[in-house]
């Protein structure tokens, strides 16, 4: 099975920035392939979930404050289809 083109997941826990009228839920991710110019602004993190992070934030549209808010499951989820895309992540055997 290969990696599908885009996905969408849904939160456990949805995320919420702000506060009363101004509030903002993000209950999905939407992800798709990274480009090379997102990898490339996402490795200049100084750690692997910072590159998580930045990744997710770019691809997802997501505040970054609203990506660290992430439940480690949800944060897990995003960060291993994302890594499918590379030479060393999933193989469809895995999968």
């Amino acid at each position: 099975m290969s990696q599908p083109e885009e996905k969408t997941i849904k939160l456990r826990k949805p995320v919420k920035l702000g506060s009363g009228e101004t509030e903002v839920v993000y209950d999905s991710l939407n992800l798709r392939e990274p480009t090379a110019g997102e990898l490339d602004k996402a490795m200049s993190a100084s750690s692997n979930i910072g590159i998580g992070i930045m990744l997710i934030h770019l691809i997802s549209g997501v505040p970054k404050a609203a990506v660290e808010k992430l439940s480690q499951r949800d944060f897990t989820e995003a960060n291993e289809y994302l890594g499918g895309f590379t030479d060393d992540g999933p193989t469809a055997a895995e999968q």
